[in-house]
């Protein structure tokens, strides 16, 4: 792999472009450090029993739309409800987030295992007992992501 670096005084912030054939485990892991270098937020902020939660995203497995809340559950599948829209947490999150359908988002190193499904959809169990599904529009993407 050839590496090269142009230092642009102009550019607003740092950009990293990679150029391939076809997509390999190598891109992948470029692709996981680089934007490991980006990682966006330090913590979530959250409400639980009325009670503001400042949260480590590691320590956060599935971020969902219920009830027209935005939760987010734990590594001990613990609730509680985000301050943020989806949108905007998704902008904020690690890299290691990654959106599994409109209303769902999950830690992916959190992932316990990963099973196909009804209706060409996978199923996904988290660490935490949780489960849900990858839906098809967003399946693509996440086996891009696991380097399948």
């Amino acid at each position: 792999m050839k590496v090269e670096l142009k230092i642009d005084p102009n550019l607003a912030q740092e950009r990293a472009i990679i150029e391939a054939p076809k997509w390999t485990p190598k891109l992948t892991a470029a692709m996981t450090f680089l934007e490991a270098l980006s990682d966006k937020t330090a913590v979530l902020t959250a409400k639980r029993d009325d009670k503001i939660y400042l949260l480590e995203p590691d320590k956060v497995e599935i971020i969902r739309t219920e009830g027209g809340k935005i939760m987010l559950y734990d590594y001990r599948a613990r609730e509680y409800t985000a301050t943020k829209p989806l949108n905007e947490l998704m902008d904020t999150l690690p890299s290691d987030f990654v959106r599994i359908s409109k209303a769902v988002i999950i830690n992916s190193s959190r992932i316990n295992h990963i099973s196909n499904s009804f209706d060409r959809t996978m199923h996904v169990r988290m660490e935490n007992g949780m489960n849900d599904y990858i839906t098809r529009s967003y399946l693509a993407a996440m086996k891009m992501r696991l380097g399948l």
